[in-house]
């Protein structure tokens, strides 16, 4: 048995994505900063009249994050459920089946948005849960929002 994955860079680091996750890999346009947004959230950006939230996984995994997303970056649209988002990243490696017996569930850097990995040739590769990732983004949403309105209750 196999799995459909989009192999990228995120940082220094490799990360894969199951691809019925990915609708398309596309160049980002104008990323609008959102004020008071939580750390994964860039901005917005319009991708054909559809405004989508422009998520870093940069800080969900404790690695620097660019100071700026740039026009005209590699970005992936992901969705789960009724949520749809723009990953920037640096570059798209592979699009590739992997066996399953390559997959490993647990080991060393995995965790709730990182259930396993696979083994490749360049070595142990993380396989991102969108699902988890997605829900991480909203959740923390959620805290900027309760937090905005409960400073703006106080004034």
């Amino acid at each position: 048995m196999e799995l459909d994955v989009i192999v990228f860079e995120g940082g220094d680091r490799r990360f894969a994505i199951e691809l019925s996750y990915v609708q398309e890999v596309f160049s980002l346009g104008y990323v609008t900063p959102v004020p008071l947004a939580p750390p994964p959230i860039r901005g917005a950006t319009n991708l054909r009249g559809r405004m989508l939230p422009v998520i870093s996984i940069h800080p969900l995994f404790g690695l620097p994050d660019p100071t700026t997303v740039l026009l005209g970056a590699t970005a992936l649209l992901v969705h789960s459920g009724q949520t749809s988002a723009a990953i920037p990243v640096e570059r798209v490696i592979d699009v590739l089946s992997v066996d399953k017996g390559r997959y490993e569930e647990g080991g060393q850097g995995t965790g709730p948005l990182v259930p396993g990995s696979f083994r490749g040739a360049a070595g142990s590769t993380p396989l991102l849960d969108m699902d988890a990732v997605l829900r991480s983004v909203e959740r923390a949403c959620g805290r900027a929002n309760e937090s905005i309105r409960q400073r703006s209750e106080v004034h």
